[in-house]
Order: structure tokens, then C-alpha cells, then sequence
């Protein structure tokens, strides 16, 4: 169930008129192009298998959870930016890039690396904070909109990308699985939660976790204090 709070912006508070794409719309139109009621893509969920949608505006496509004008387009826009293009910049690189190996950012990133770097990190506390409402997770939403407003890193949310195992046409699969919580804290509240981010074969796993969280997917993970330019490529397992 929705809390009140979904119904402003997540953000900054101000009244929340417009919804975040589940899917940045750069992923999907790279992938689907435009679709159309003639020609559509096919959404599959734990709700629905198979539903069609004609337009990447479908509402279907964006989350419940609510963002004002601002946050979702000016405040957060060099967040969408940076990840459009790193997500542009792994999925189409030739040779492909091997699991195991280190790609170094700079060469995507020219100029303020570092703050692109941690512009494509606040793209995905906006949708990880979008997720925490809508599936009502016990983790605290301030931190997620303090590091967007004051433009500064989530302590506790990781990155780490890689090549998602092949599956038929995975190559035009697009979409997010569910976040895995695991609530243990005395006070109810989440310790560790992850999810997966995908664009044909290249995959993002998303990570929270709490300071002394000892976890495998940790490793390799990156995270903008290690203050690093190299991201390592993993391999993950079928999506």
C-alpha cells in the first residue's frame, strides 16, 4: 500500500505531479525504438504476462511513487543524462566487454569524471528511492532524497555492473527484477536489499547495505568514496 507521503514528492516534498520511467526511456527507445498500438512492446510482470503498450509515456512504464516537475526533470536530469550515456557507451562497445575485465570510465567520461561518475549513482538512488515506496521497503527515503538535493553520494547504496547470461533474445530485454530485503535489524528495518537493472545483456546490480554488511555481491561492487575510475565487469546469472 501506498503511504501518504507518495502522494508529494519524494524529493523535496512539493506536490508530486509526474511519475519516474521504471526503465530510463533512453534504455527502452534504444532497445524498442518507438513503439506504437500497431506495432507494441510487450510488458511482463508479476501481474500480467504479455501486456501491450502502445507509447513509452504508457503510465504502466513509471512508477506509483510520486516526483514534482522539478526533481524529475532539472534537479535530477544530470543523473538521467550520465546514465544514458554509460549505459550507451557498455552496451555498444566493440569488442565486447569480457566479465572480469576493468573499464576505465575516463574514456567514456572525458571531462569531470568523477562527477559524472557520481551523477550516474544519484540516477539510481532516484529509482531506488521510487522502489522503496512503491513496495513499502523499511529503509530510510531521507537519505535517498538528501543525496540528490544535496547533490552528495547515498553512503549505503553500490554498483555493480556486468554481463547478464544470454537467455534467447536477450538482447531486446529490458526491465528490473524485484528487490530482495532482508529485514534483521531489532528495529524492523532493512540491513541489506538488492535488485537488478538490465538493457539486453548488460546488467546493473543495485545494493544497499548498512555499514558491517559482509556480502558476496559486495565484491567488486563500486561506490563513488572508493574514488575510482575503473568499473569491474562481472558476469551475472540468468535475469
Amino acid at each position: 500500500m501506498m503511504s501518504n507521503r507518495s502522494i508529494l514528492c519524494w524529493i523535496c516534498g512539493d506536490a508530486g505531479t509526474t511519475g519516474e520511467h521504471k526503465i530510463k526511456r533512453s534504455d527502452l527507445h534504444s532497445v524498442f525504438g518507438n513503439p506504437t498500438q500497431a506495432t507494441p512492446l510487450y510488458l511482463s510482470d508479476d501481474r500480467q504476462k504479455n501486456r501491450p503498450i502502445g507509447s513509452l509515456n504508457s503510465k504502466i512504464l513509471k512508477s506509483r511513487s510520486r516526483l514534482c516537475a522539478k526533481c524529475n526533470n532539472k534537479r535530477t536530469q544530470p543523473h538521467d543524462l550520465a546514465w544514458e550515456k554509460l549505459s550507451e557507451a557498455l552496451r555498444f562497445r566493440v569488442p565486447e566487454i569480457r566479465p572480469g575485465t576493468s573499464v576505465r570510465v575516463n574514456r567514456i567520461f572525458r571531462y569531470d569524471t568523477a562527477r559524472e561518475l557520481l551523477n550516474v549513482h544519484l540516477y539510481f538512488v532516484k529509482i531506488f528511492g521510487c522502489y522503496l515506496l512503491e513496495a513499502s521497503i523499511p529503509i530510510d527515503i531521507s537519505m535517498f532524497s538528501n543525496a540528490i538535493l544535496q547533490e552528495k553520494a547515498n553512503p549505503y547504496l553500490y554498483l555493480k555492473f556486468g554481463r547478464a547470461i544470454r537467455v534467447g533474445n536477450n538482447a531486446r530485454r529490458v526491465g528490473t527484477s524485484n528487490v530482495v530485503a532482508d529485514i534483521k535489524n531489532a528495529d524492523g528495518s532493512c540491513a541489506f536489499a538488492t535488485w537488478f537493472y538490465y538493457v539486453g545483456n548488460l546488467a546493473v546490480q543495485v545494493m544497499y547495505a548498512v555499514d558491517g554488511e559482509e556480502r558476496q555481491g559486495l565484491l567488486g561492487a563500486w561506490h563513488p568514496r572508493l574514488g575510482t575510475n575503473k568499473l569491474e565487469y562481472s558476469e551475472f546469472e540468468k535475469l
